[in-house]
């Protein structure tokens, strides 16, 4: 899954920010909440974390570029989903040879088990993404700052929230300005709450894919075979 890195509200009246350098290029491995590159605004100079770990893909605003405040400016492939995807058909697979036995009905019994087969694998995508649920962080407001306030929730734990959109208040000595979301998707925990203070790079909530919880059922499916016949041997 691709995560968008974007130029964060660093200010009430802050509308833009000029990159003044990366300090990961393109291929490079970056973790969570790591420093990912220095904008420099009209009021102050900082740094801003990686919303997610995973390869930088794509740079796409370069060094001395100035962009307004919300604007993608690099997208980190995080991996996530293609493990669970993977094994989802190969457990399908064992009851679908199985179902042939019977000459007549061979096509009803084939249309029964192909049509649940994209069901599960769509649920353990989304469960793998929920899992590795991406973290909303509380990115550098400032050189000297250390800290912020909560103020407001913007969402609630359960609600829909899209990239970029405002997710939370948050006051520090210097500033109150919102925090967009790193990523798009379901708010599943809100680790901060309002009123609370938490560090720079502290977690404030996560945000994850929807309908995780339905991912652990085709696991019991597999475990088709028994070992019937073997005491009806030793009997004789």
């Amino acid at each position: 899954m691709s995560v968008s890195v974007t130029l964060p509200a660093l200010g009430e009246s802050v509308t833009e920010g000029t990159v003044t350098r990366w300090l990961k290029a393109e291929g490079e491995r970056v973790e969570a909440d790591e420093p990912l590159l220095e904008v420099s605004t009209d009021k102050v100079d900082t740094e801003i974390p990686a919303p997610a770990s995973g390869i930088l893909a794509s740079i796409k605003v370069a060094e001395d570029e100035t962009v307004e405040v919300g604007a993608e400016l690099a997208i980190i492939d995080d991996g996530s989903g293609d493990s669970a995807e993977a094994k989802a058909p190969a457990a399908e697979s064992a009851p679908a040879q199985e179902a042939p036995a019977p000459e007549a009905p061979q096509a009803e019994p084939s249309t029964e088990t192909e049509q649940p087969a994209p069901a599960p694998t769509a649920e353990a995508a989304s469960g793998g993404g929920s899992a590795e649920g991406t973290d909303v962080v509380l990115p550098a407001l400032g050189e000297s700052v250390t800290e912020g306030t909560v103020t407001r929730w913007l969402k609630s734990v359960g609600e829909t929230v899209e990239a970029d959109e405002p997710l939370l208040e948050v006051s520090t000595d210097k500033v109150d300005t919102e925090i967009p979301a790193p990523a798009s998707g379901v708010l599943l925990e809100i680790v901060v709450n309002e009123d609370e203070t938490a560090e720079v790079g502290a977690k404030l909530a996560v945000i994850g894919a929807a309908g995780s919880a339905p991912a652990a059922a085709p696991a019991q499916e597999a475990p088709a075979p028994e070992a019937a016949p073997a005491p009806k041997q030793e009997e004789a």
